[in-house]
């Protein structure tokens, strides 16, 4: 063992035996007639029996409760109370007939005298702890604000660089530039786009996430700018249910993982293809996938080795913003397309931009070739 434990363990038990010592005065002035030795053995087991069982309560409410909502996580320790106070009385019995060579007194009084007691105690020890525990997650949710901050900058301009590369632009700009002549109305329309999502890129500069009714609106500009560079060969359906429309997702989610599944997947094909977006909620979790019919993963590929600058960056900041408390999953076999699925904790937002009526659950579908 560590000397840090062996520490902690002297700590503990000079705890639970200021305790019991205390609680031993109380009972030896309370009974004059009575004396210290009697009063350390009536006193002691129960507080050196919390002891014990301190470690295991602590264990199951990280284990069981953590996860859930603090109401849920206070009414579910109120079966875990009775059960604990039985088990210290249990002990504080074995104690005592072993004190006094013998049952010290039918079993139910004795229990039904100290249990209350006991339940007091275990509310004291939980109250304490989630207090603890709060204060806690508080501090650590606050570094790891501080860490996003202070990589606000370098992780934006990645972004950008991921999702506005170079020839995406060169690409976007020549398709305007086409269009000038022929259909001076189209190229207009596409410069908006092109305008709006650049405007939107600085507009969310100073966000880690966004309602996903915001981030579907700014993938809608990308989407019409490569449908109209596709003519016609790129068609895109967008399925989210209004319910999850508010989820809060990280900025600039959905663009990286769709241009992945555009330029690598539809764009090697010469007869186009079809990309597939959708979302919903499982078990409070928010299930994002991007699928497409692309030409699919070579043999061999791995994230690590192969993922382009989208991919990795769209890792790095997944990993950044919900650490564990999140999965992310490519699938995909030569000429069979490309599946990713993100799943995110499930957290509605307040500000959630304002929606149009629908007469439908999901998203009209973007099956079309001009915006």
């Amino acid at each position: 063992m560590p000397p840090s434990f062996w520490a902690r363990a002297l700590l503990a038990l000079a705890f639970w035996s200021g305790l019991g010592l205390l609680f031993s005065t109380q009972l030896y002035f309370l009974s004059p007639e009575g004396s210290w030795a009697a009063a350390m053995k009536t006193a002691m087991p129960r507080w050196y029996a919390w002891g014990l069982l301190t470690p295991l309560l602590i264990a199951a409410d990280r284990r069981l409760l953590r996860r859930r909502s603090l109401r849920l996580r206070l009414a579910l320790h109120l079966p875990l109370g009775l059960l604990f106070a039985l088990a210290v009385e249990t002990l504080r019995y074995g104690a005592e007939a072993a004190f006094t060579g013998g049952n010290p007194e039918p079993a139910f009084a004795f229990f039904l005298r100290g249990a209350y007691w006991d339940i007091l105690i275990y509310g004291l020890i939980v109250g304490l702890y989630i207090a603890w525990d709060l204060a806690a997650e508080a501090q650590r949710r606050q570094l790891r604000e501080a860490q996003l901050e202070s990589h606000l900058a370098e992780a934006h301009l990645r972004t950008l660089r991921a999702q506005l590369r170079p020839h995406f632009l060169f690409n976007a700009l020549n398709t305007i530039s086409a269009y000038t002549e022929t259909d001076p109305r189209v190229a207009r329309r596409m410069m908006a786009h092109l305008g709006a999502l650049l405007r939107a890129s600085l507009d969310h500069a100073d966000g880690h996430e966004v309602p996903l009714e915001r981030e579907l609106t700014l993938l809608d500009d990308y989407l019409a700018i490569e449908m109209l560079r596709f003519e016609g060969r790129l068609t895109v359906d967008i399925c989210v249910p209004d319910s999850v429309r508010d989820a809060l997702v990280p900025v600039f989610l959905l663009q990286p993982l769709v241009e992945n599944a555009i330029g690598h997947g539809i764009n090697a094909q010469m007869r186009g293809g079809h990309v597939r977006i959708q979302a919903h909620r499982d078990d409070g979790r928010l299930l994002l996938t991007v699928e497409d019919s692309g030409v699919g993963l070579p043999a061999g590929w791995r994230l690590d080795d192969h993922g382009g600058v989208g991919l990795m960056n769209t890792t790095q900041r997944l990993e950044e913003l919900y650490g564990a408390d999140h999965d992310f999953q490519i699938e995909g076999a030569p000429g069979d397309g490309v599946r990713v699925q993100v799943a995110l904790p499930y957290r509605a937002g307040d500000g959630a931009a304002p929606r149009s009526p629908r007469s439908s659950a999901t998203r009209p579908s973007h099956d079309r070739s001009t915006p």
